[in-house]
């Protein structure tokens, strides 16, 4: 059980303040074991009433899913981080088909820039269609060197690579909420077709937001000028059987 969760980036820390206890992932296990008897039923074997609760459970999965790579991108960016978009000539509408190429793409790229077989390059991806039906990909690429266009026209190898800047931004701190917008179409992409996909790929090799679950009842002192954003609202908490309504205090606050 836990009352207030943080989560750490580079450039800021979150802060989720519960007035009721929250039971942990273990603690849940018997209702999620539950849950998950109803998931294996496909989509269209559902009541109406039951097709409305998986495409909201859905699409809140996927904003969770932005918050997420907004986080890893913010832990990660760097002054050697380059934007990309990679398209196909062929028109691919298979969504594993495109993955495949593009874990190609990685092997390459790992062997002529940084000339190991090793997973070496650091990076995160969305996939997103096109109106033609087609997939293509933005690219976060983390701590690379420069690498001309027409090497990387040559290791994609399928067509199009275009060049995104991120000269345009404030600090390094908007980078997150940048990108991760510049994604959200297609995080939030195909809800039905890419059901139990995942909404991003990501390199292993990622630094990870750090994050802690504590039961501390003691109010946390902060400076006002440091706070980005806060919010209250109303979340559910699963006790005695039943949902019961929890509020929740929100903060989001600039590292010093």
């Amino acid at each position: 059980m836990y009352n207030r969760k943080i989560i750490k980036t580079k450039n800021y820390t979150e802060i989720w303040e519960y007035k009721f206890p929250v039971p942990t992932k273990g603690e849940l296990i018997e209702k999620d074991l539950k849950k998950e008897s109803k998931k294996q039923r496909s989509f269209d074997e559902l009541t109406m009433e039951e097709q409305e609760d998986r495409l909201a459970n859905m699409k809140k999965k996927r904003r969770e899913a932005k918050w997420r790579l907004q986080r890893i991108i913010d832990t990660n960016f760097d002054n050697r981080t380059s934007f990309l978009t990679l398209t196909t000539k062929e028109n691919i509408k298979e969504r594993d088909e495109f993955t495949a190429l593009f874990k190609t793409f990685v092997k390459r790229f790992n062997y002529s820039v940084f000339d190991t077989k090793k997973s070496k390059l650091k990076y995160c991806g969305c996939l997103e269609k096109q109106r033609r039906g087609s997939y293509h990909m933005h690219l976060l690429m983390f701590d690379v060197p420069y690498v001309p266009h027409k090497k990387l026209l040559e290791l994609w190898g399928l067509g199009a690579i275009r060049i995104n800047h991120l000269d345009n931004l404030d600090d390094s701190a908007n980078a997150g909420r940048y990108v991760s917008k510049y994604m959200e179409k297609g995080i939030g992409d195909g809800l039905l077709e890419s059901f139990g996909k995942n909404s991003y790929l990501r390199s292993r090799n990622l630094k990870l937001p750090v994050e802690e679950k504590l039961t501390n009842f003691k109010p946390l002192v902060i400076d006002s000028e440091m706070i980005l954003d806060e919010q209250e609202y109303t979340s559910k908490v699963y006790v005695n059987n039943k949902y019961i309504d929890n509020p929740v205090s929100y903060k989001k606050i600039r590292n010093k």
